[in-house]
């Protein structure tokens, strides 16, 4: 015989042994190819959309998903890296960026990404257990670099590929360290 105990629940299963849902939220990858141009880091944006999204299959590795969406576009990545994640509304949105060579990022003007300057903007604020209610495009890609800013000192890998960069991030440097 059971006896229940005050206070004590029993737990649901794991998610990995629950069964599939159309409830279940669907997963995107957004990508952000950036390249340095005369010293200054560039964007290619989309022209009728805030950033180029892909679906994800589940059963795909997201970086090598991130590469395969920008052979279309003529531009081969030297570098490709997960910078954040959100929720937007149905939906999870993984973002990548992805570092292109400038003469690939030029060679593809031809296509419907546009190459945009990236300037500093504040980042979006939520509260101490919630996300921020509107999360602009420009404050992702400010994230973004504050994130490769932070690895081109701390990842090796990184650093070696970002080699020329070091400058240009630094005025990307992560919040934490802004006080140091």
């Amino acid at each position: 015989m059971r006896v229940a105990l005050p206070g004590v629940r029993k737990l649901p299963p794991p998610v990995s042994d629950s069964p599939w849902s159309a409830d279940f939220v669907m997963q995107s990858l957004e990508i952000l190819p950036i390249f340095l141009r005369d010293g200054r880091i560039h964007w290619l944006r989309p022209q009728h959309a805030e950033s180029l999204r892909v679906g994800w299959r589940t059963a795909a590795a997201p970086a090598d998903l991130v590469t395969e969406a920008l052979r279309p576009y003529g531009l081969r990545p030297d570098l490709v890296h997960s910078t954040s994640w959100r929720h937007e509304g149905d939906s999870v949105v993984l973002t990548y960026v992805a570092v292109v060579p400038p003469d690939q990022a030029l060679a593809a003007r031809s296509s419907p990404l546009r190459p945009v300057a990236v300037g500093h903007v504040d980042l979006a604020r939520g509260s101490a257990r919630g996300a921020p209610e509107r999360i602009a495009i420009e404050q992702v890609v400010e994230h973004a670099l504050r994130h490769l800013s932070w690895l081109s000192k701390d990842d090796p890998v990184v650093r070696d590929e970002l080699g020329t960069w070091s400058s240009v991030l630094a005025s990307f440097e992560p919040e934490p360290f802004r006080s140091l």
